[in-house]
């Protein structure tokens, strides 16, 4: 393990929601809960750590216009928008998916929850001030786990190399729409700089 400190090192967990990871979700990705257990051992790891967790979450409105391509899922408010317990950690703030001042001490938060009405974190209005406020532009190693495979966290990931941090995707963490096109998805990310983990060596590493 290189020789990180706590601030050099941030979890990204994308949609990690209700109407994504539980059967019954309405947009449920098949075998999603089965990669909880490790989504909370993660969770609990950067707790005992005080590792920074940034967490996507889909906020949308009733009428969104991505309803045109996916199932209407994760509506502002409704019980299926919400964080599954096992990936919450206190205390928490939550970025609006509109236009929105920062909390000035935002560092004392241990997980900050950026919501959003597009499959891209980045096109997130608040995303970039807050990255350059939490002062993590140094390029930190970037710890990435959620759903799904082929779709948001490939964006994220994407997202994240192109502004020049490193990224390791926590493999047994991860879920897919279409295991083929997840493994793909892998592929091209790895070709483009993004590393592989498992949970196992994410907290046998330490930091």
């Amino acid at each position: 393990m290189n020789s990180l400190s706590h601030r050099d090192i941030v979890f990204w967990d994308v949609d990690t929601q209700a109407d994504f990871v539980l059967p019954g979700g309405k947009l449920y990705a098949p075998g999603a809960e089965t990669i909880i257990p490790n989504l909370e051992r993660l969770t609990q790891f950067a707790r005992q750590q005080s590792i920074l967790v940034i967490a996507s979450a889909d906020a949308h409105e009733p009428d969104d216009p991505e309803f045109s391509q996916w199932p209407p899922h994760c509506i502002a408010g409704a019980p299926g928008q919400q964080k599954i317990e096992q990936t919450r950690l206190e205390p928490r703030h939550v970025v609006p998916p509109v236009p929105a001042d920062l909390p000035e001490e935002v560092h004392r938060f241990r997980q900050i929850v950026v919501e959003k009405r597009s499959v891209d974190v980045f096109k997130s209005p608040n995303i970039e001030a807050l990255l350059a406020k939490l002062g993590i532009g140094q390029k930190p190693e970037v710890t990435l786990y959620g759903v799904v495979t082929e779709v948001c966290v490939r964006l994220a990931v994407e997202g994240l190399l192109h502004r020049g941090f490193q990224v390791r995707i926590v493999t047994d963490a991860i879920c897919a729409l279409d295991h083929d096109a997840g493994e793909r998805t892998l592929a091209q990310l790895c070709s483009q700089g993004a590393r592989l983990i498992n949970t196992g060596q994410v907290v046998a590493e330490g930091v």
